[in-house]
């Protein structure tokens, strides 16, 4: 199955955010001056750190897909 780069990247942003919440640790949200939510600085590693991985998976399987 092929799927283009912005469907790789939103697939990785939600498994990444459901493993987040399954965790078990709280969620701090923050809210800006425009009223735009995030994560706090540490929930956004954990974050980035689970999405860093999901992305390397997928990479790995499109790459052994390819050499088939």
């Amino acid at each position: 199955m092929k799927i283009r780069n912005h469907e790789k990247v939103e697939l990785c942003c939600d498994i990444a955010d459901a493993m987040l919440n399954l965790d078990g640790y709280h969620i701090q949200m923050v809210t800006d001056e425009h009223g735009n939510e995030s994560y706090n600085d540490d929930d956004q590693d954990r974050f980035n750190l689970i999405y860093g991985a999901v992305m390397e998976i997928l990479e790995d399987a499109r790459e052994r897909a390819n050499n088939e």
